[in-house]
């Protein structure tokens, strides 16, 4: 039998679909990948983190606050420690050594750092008008470290930082980013983390002064000079602050709080106030 080779029709070297619509369809598959293990990891994280020892939290600790190992001691920055250690005596947790740092800043922020550090920002001194409110706000940071939230976003950027490495190799820009992020201590919560942490702000706050007056001040501060769009906060780490008002009168309601006189802010933090 005589073999007949068939003529080609077609071009099998020319794919039938779009180069564009592979790549895409590629990419789309590693970061699918990426995604899933983040998340496996990332749960394995939160695991993690209630169990590690205070030995190495304050050892990691050390990594963040070298940045402000230089901040020069205050009056006001004696006093915020004053009024910390107030607060811890209602809060008791003898492993960790929790330690505030003013940092001269404009920003009116204040976050919660590995190794039981808190930053607190000069702005923030700016606008807070009691000790109760201050008070808050360093109860606030507190009821971070009691939820190990500071842990948790610090282990999900480690893993972050993990992954990027085994894919692209330890230089890359990828991985220059997350670093800074590590390094400018850009430590960010979600709304539920926020929430929780506003509750244990409160029930500490009581505790210290017997009633919670101050507890709502700074949030409703920031609800009046914040205009944006109420819908912007769902892609937000923090809730609305008018969200956040509600959620504590509704416990100050439920747990039948007093609202008493507030404490003036202390002489001390009146060179920063002008």
């Amino acid at each position: 039998m005589k073999y007949t080779p068939k003529e080609l029709t077609e071009n099998v070297n020319i794919s039938h679909t779009s180069p564009i619509k592979e790549f895409f369809l590629l990419l789309g598959g590693v970061l699918a990948a990426i995604l899933i293990v983040y998340g496996v990891l990332g749960f394995a994280v939160d695991l993690v983190v209630f169990k590690l020892p205070p030995a190495i939290e304050q050892s990691i600790g050390k990594l963040f606050t070298q940045n402000y190992a230089n901040t020069k001691k205050t009056t006001a920055g004696t006093r915020l420690q004053v009024v910390l250690d107030d607060l811890l005596e209602k809060h008791p947790d003898g492993e960790i050594n929790y330690q505030v740092h003013l940092v001269p800043d404009v920003n009116v922020n204040a976050m919660a750092l590995p190794g039981g550090n808190i930053i607190v920002f000069s702005g923030l001194i700016k606008e807070v008008e009691s000790e109760n409110e201050l008070s808050f706000v360093l109860a606030h940071e507190l009821g971070h470290f009691a939820n190990r939230d500071h842990l948790r976003g610090l282990g999900r950027m480690l893993v972050l930082l993990t992954i990027s490495t085994a894919l692209l190799g330890g230089d890359n820009f990828i991985n220059e980013f997350l670093i800074n992020s590590l390094l400018n201590v850009e430590m960010k919560f979600s709304q539920k983390q926020e929430k929780m942490a506003d509750l244990f702000a409160l029930d500490l706050l009581n505790k210290k002064y017997g009633h919670v007056a101050g507890a709502t001040d700074f949030f409703e501060k920031l609800g009046k000079e914040d205009k944006r769009i109420r819908l912007l906060y769902y892609f937000t780490t923090h809730p609305h602050p008018h969200d956040r008002v509600k959620a504590l009168e509704e416990r100050i309601k439920s747990n039948g709080y007093l609202i008493k006189e507030k404490k003036p802010l202390d002489n001390a933090f009146h060179d920063i106030k002008g």
